[in-house]
């Protein structure tokens, strides 16, 4: 036991651990690509329904594959496509009552608004758009975040806030603007590193309130690539009808930097 413990000291001292691309503040250089491939299943009940509904449970699997590359010193453009595989049951039901697809991609720049001693301000703005089935077409919206934060060497916490808008709708019934709120906490040490972030989303059409908390647990094993496993739980009530929600997340990420 000892001598395993050894070597696996002599492998991690051996590595050159290159860039931190799990900060949150990271964009990679002009003409470098960053990859984040991620992988997760997640449990979503609604419960106290009004009456004439029946709650419902979804089982959901999604994978996606974002790609983020420099393109100057300050701004790196992204994109990102990703699938969910849901399942709906409910309460009442012994079985499944339907499954469903959605494809959903995103293409936009992010931009280095302010980096100095040991302060960063980033900004992102992003185009996109996911096909579904229940809303008769494709949602579509823009995407605009602010984020800060301040590293003190032995830790690093930051806020962001977003808000999106869609747009194009036609009669599509979600046609209302979305809003985040979040704080987080980003720490490295060595070959590992953590990063917690609490997050507040408020839809205006469905007077829907969403927290949950985002636990992300990452170890470098190469040089400039990073495996992470992350758990996400929130919960939620939706104003308009009286409902009630939780979910809980679980999932890898694989980021690689080329």
């Amino acid at each position: 036991m000892k001598s395993f413990l050894l070597s696996l000291f002599l492998l991690f001292s051996t590595i050159s651990f290159g860039a931190d691309i799990t900060h949150p503040f990271y964009l990679p250089p002009m003409q470098k690509l960053l990859s984040s491939t991620q992988f997760s299943y997640q449990k979503f009940h609604v419960k106290n329904l009004p009456t004439g509904y029946s709650n419902y449970r979804t089982r959901d699997i999604f994978l996606s594959q974002q790609f983020s590359y420099g393109i100057a010193p300050k701004v790196a453009i992204e994109f990102q496509l990703s699938n969910a595989w849901d399942r709906l049951k409910y309460d009442t039901s012994f079985s499944s009552d339907g499954e469903d697809t959605n494809i959903a991609w995103q293409m936009g720049a992010v931009y280095n608004l302010y980096q100095q001693n040991n302060f960063y301000t980033h900004a992102k703005i992003l185009y996109r758009q996911k096909e579904t089935h229940h809303l008769n077409g494709a949602y579509k919206a823009f995407y605009a975040q602010l984020k800060s934060g301040y590293d003190f060497n032995w830790f690093l916490p930051y806020i962001s806030a977003h808000i999106e808008a869609p747009v194009f709708q036609g009669k599509n019934a979600d046609n209302n603007f979305k809003y985040n709120a979040a704080v987080g906490l980003y720490k490295k040490a060595g070959p590992i590193a953590l990063d917690i972030a609490l997050h507040y989303d408020y839809d205006k059409l469905w007077k829907s309130k969403n927290c949950y908390v985002n636990t992300a647990l990452y170890s470098y094993f190469l040089s400039n690539t990073a495996l992470g496993f992350f758990f996400i739980y929130s919960i939620e009530d939706n104003g308009k009808n009286n409902a009630h929600a939780d979910s809980h997340s679980i999932g890898i990420t694989l980021k690689k930097e080329f």
